[in-house]
């Protein structure tokens, strides 16, 4: 603990690659790291929706943040993952959300010293992003997972 603010010293979080940044999240917000397997039809959900899989018996909508963020879009591979992140939201529509990664993400250790705060590329303004950073010198963002949430519900 940091004895002056009273606030932890570093957090532990998931560095999540994708084309051109990587997604930063605590490792609190990651219910699993999935496999890929292949996605069936996201019938009726936006089109950042790659498609959907079966998990802990529920249908999990798995993102394709590159498509968010108006990228090229990724074809998938077996080196892929699907992060099944927690929704923010006590009484989410979808408690969980899924997160296409480009490979294995990384478990890390965040510490300020590691965090540079970056201004919002302006073609990233409508994204759900909360934060765009460099850590560890590499551009990285924070999603906004109440967002994406409720871009998912409204369908």
């Amino acid at each position: 603990m940091n004895a002056v603010s009273g606030a932890p010293s570093e957090i532990r979080g998931v560095l999540i690659p994708l084309e051109r940044y990587s997604l930063l999240l605590p490792n609190a917000a990651v219910a699993e790291i999935i496999d890929y397997r292949e996605l069936q039809p996201a019938g009726g959900l936006p089109q950042c929706v790659a498609g959907v899989i079966e998990w802990r018996h529920r249908k999990l909508p798995v993102i394709q943040f590159e498509r968010l963020l108006g990228l090229s879009q990724v074809q998938a591979s077996q080196r892929h993952r699907i992060m099944a992140c927690h929704s923010l939201q006590a009484n989410a529509q979808r408690p969980f959300i899924g997160i296409l990664s480009r490979a294995i993400p990384r478990l890390v250790r965040v510490t300020r010293d590691q965090l540079q705060g970056e201004p919002l590329a302006p073609e990233l303004a409508d994204a759900p992003i909360a934060a765009a950073l460099r850590f560890d010198g590499q551009p990285a963002l924070i999603p906004d997972l109440t967002r994406l949430e409720q871009l998912l519900s409204v369908s």
